[in-house]
């Protein structure tokens, strides 16, 4: 039939090929008709290996264990997960009996035991409502038609009857003998696991009740036979309890022992039983370790078992899942894919670690995010320009480090390279305003506290007063300004490190607290705590000369002061943050560029937007020699050593030319 109906096609598509496509097509059908049976039932493998074996039940529920708690998704056509899909929601419950877990582990079970795992959909309007679980013991294939004509199930009270074809979504580990019914890693160890059994077993009796005697005791001479009744109760008096067994014995005159049986070290019990759980655990595919063979385990070969579980065994057996799945039952929900989701998994993460590790490698080479996340299969979602690559463009060759008169506009780079350069460090540097923002607003808000407590009769006494107080306060400011600075001079400087090229050598690394850099920020810190000081006592001193006017109380006054910093504080931190963060971050990046050897020359880049200064506008793309001050002064964007107009709010940066 099936052969009658591919001829029948091929003549309607080739009519110039009838010949070629008339051939009889050589199929896997076995006996058709005939249901498919094996000797390793579900039933079998239970009450002999996963029962009776604790090398194979610690081995199947490490990988039940594993794969169970993987949970499965629905995936669009651009691979991006499609949330409280309904059938997410069919996985988590797939019937009012069985959690999601419970299937899978189920699934899992009959893999690894039998080869075969079947589900039952409960189909309505054309889409599966639930989802059974189906012992395979209870159902055979029967091969015939396109594929199979049905399966045999095994009914009550033993009658069999035929299912159609669809009645069952089929699982099967792989069987090189017989398309139709899998073999599971059990049925090949089921020799090695009867042996271990027998192992135990005859131990067990051994232990017992030794069934073959240990030896025999021969007198040289012939004992009349009622010594010999007398001889033997002395031996059964001395030697039948349970604490006389094993020991030795002492013989008269005229006997001798001759052994009998081998002692278990002469059976070699334990090595012999080492040997079966590293067969057990290679059928399945896992390392011994997880059947108890600690002899060469360490950390690291813990942490890369676990590793290789997922990797060798679990992924595998759920690629097996899934491409059944993505057969029989997304095509049902229309445009999706069935996928699962590792991204819990502990055991992968280490792996994700090197991946991001080797991303950004090519990402600094140019690679687009795309390829990157395709090849590394890094499971990131699509976003906008994820294929476009972006070069380090805080750098360029000295060919092309715009030697231009000022206010010139550059040739060398276009218009978006100079954007995107500028948007890398500005989005850097807006990350850090929030950060410094939160301990700038701390200490304006201590201000206010200590501020609020100001003591006097006279306008003069209470400013005298708030001036010793923030003259108190300025060691804690400089502590959290100096703190801050550093962070931000390793952080710009070591990016800009980064892109030179700066290797973990000694007399290579970016080293952000060199004599400089700490004299710098020593310097930089005091200098702007004392301007942060007078511009506060000078607020103060309006609020207090005021309140005096109007004739208030010290306390009211107080209440004041405590007002100014409840509505100021955010925002005057906020511009603090802004003005310190461009400083700190421009004199880093000049630090590395300083440090590295390689940088001649740095230029002026603009900030692309319409709130630059026209100043800075106008000197976008203007290069001097490294060392060399800026037309306005600044030895690089935000430099303290500018005037405030120059320098309070500026978010220009700079690039820098390598030889």
């Amino acid at each position: 039939m099936l052969d009658t109906l591919r001829t029948n096609i091929a003549k309607l598509i080739y009519p110039g090929q009838q010949k070629a496509a008339a051939e009889k097509v050589v199929g896997f059908q076995i006996t058709p008709g005939q249901p498919i049976y094996t000797n390793m039932s579900i039933e079998k493998a239970t009450r002999e290996g996963y029962a009776c074996s604790v090398y194979v039940y610690r081995g199947v529920r490490t990988i039940i264990q594993a794969a169970s708690a993987i949970p499965w998704v629905a995936l669009d056509r651009d691979g991006e997960r499609i949330p409280g899909h309904e059938f997410e929601k069919l996985m988590a419950n797939p019937n009012p009996y069985f959690s999601g877990q419970d299937l899978i582990e189920f699934t899992i079970a009959h893999l690894c035991l039998g080869g075969n795992s079947l589900w039952q959909p409960m189909m309505v309007n054309g889409k599966p409502r639930e989802f059974w679980l189906t012992m395979p013991d209870k159902v055979k294939p029967i091969p015939g038609g396109d594929w199979i004509s049905g399966w045999e199930v095994k009914g009550e009270g033993g009658k069999s009857y035929t299912s159609p074809p669809e009645t069952f979504i089929h699982f099967m580990q792989v069987n090189p003998g017989n398309p139709y019914w899998g073999i599971g890693p059990l049925q090949a160890a089921a020799r090695t696991v009867d042996t271990d059994n027998e192992a135990q077993d005859t131990q067990k009796v051994t232990m017992q009740n030794r069934a073959m005697p240990s030896g025999v005791l021969i007198p040289d001479v012939t004992i009349p036979a009622d010594k010999f009744e007398q001889v033997k109760e002395q031996f059964r008096d001395m030697y039948k309890g349970n604490s006389e067994r094993r020991a030795p014995w002492l013989l008269n005159a005229g006997m001798k022992w001759q052994q009998m049986s081998l002692s278990a070290v002469e059976m070699d019990f334990i090595a012999s039983r080492l040997q079966n759980k590293r067969d057990i655990a290679a059928a399945f595919g896992i390392s011994p370790i997880f059947l108890g063979d600690l002899e060469q385990s360490s950390y690291n070969n813990m942490a890369e078992a676990r590793k290789a579980l997922y990797q060798d065994v679990v992924i595998p057996m759920l690629d097996d899942i899934q491409a059944t799945l993505n057969m029989r039952i997304a095509p049902l929900y229309g445009d999706i894919t069935i996928g699962y989701d590792l991204s819990g998994v502990a055991a992968l993460r280490a792996d994700f670690t090197a991946k991001v590790a080797q991303a950004q490698i090519l990402w600094g080479m140019g690679v687009p995010f795309e390829q990157i996340n395709n090849r590394l299969e890094m499971g990131f979602e699509k976003f906008e320009g994820w294929n476009r690559s972006y070069m380090p463009f805080s750098l360029m060759p000295v060919s092309k480090s715009m030697q231009l008169p000022t206010g010139k506009k550059s040739a060398g780079m276009s218009e978006a390279q100079k954007t995107a350069a500028w948007k890398r460090i500005d989005s850097r540097r807006i990350g850090w305003w929030g950060v410094v923002g939160d301990k700038m607003q701390e200490l304006y808000e201590a201000n206010g506290e200590i501020l609020a407590g100001i003591k006097g009769k006279t306008p003069e006494q209470c400013i005298n007063s708030a001036s010793n107080a923030l003259k108190d306060a300025e060691p804690e400011w400089e502590d959290k300004l100096s703190a801050v600075y550093m962070s931000l001079i390793e952080d710009f400087g070591t990016d800009v490190a980064d892109d030179l090229g700066m290797r973990k050598k000694a007399d290579e690394t970016f080293d952000p607290f060199t004599e400089a850099a700490i004299a710098w920020i020593k310097k930089n810190a005091a200098k702007t705590v004392t301007t942060i000081m007078e511009t506060e006592l000078e607020a103060v001193r309006e609020i207090i000369q005021a309140g005096f006017g109007d004739g208030l109380s010290i306390q009211n006054i107080s209440k004041q002061i405590r007002q100014y910093y409840d509505d100021n504080s955010k925002w005057k931190a906020a511009r603090v943050a802004r003005t310190e963060v461009a400083k700190a971050a421009g004199y880093g990046q000049q630090e590395a560029a300083r440090q590295s050897g390689v940088v001649q020359t740095h230029t002026w880049l603009a900030a692309r937007d319409d709130r630059t200064r026209d100043s800075h506008a106008f000197m976008d793309g203007e290069t001097v020699p490294l060392g060399k001050p800026y037309s306005n002064g600044l030895m690089y964007p935000g430099d303290s050593s500018g005037s405030a107009d120059e320098v309070i709010n500026c978010r220009c940066t700079e690039l820098f030319g390598v030889d």
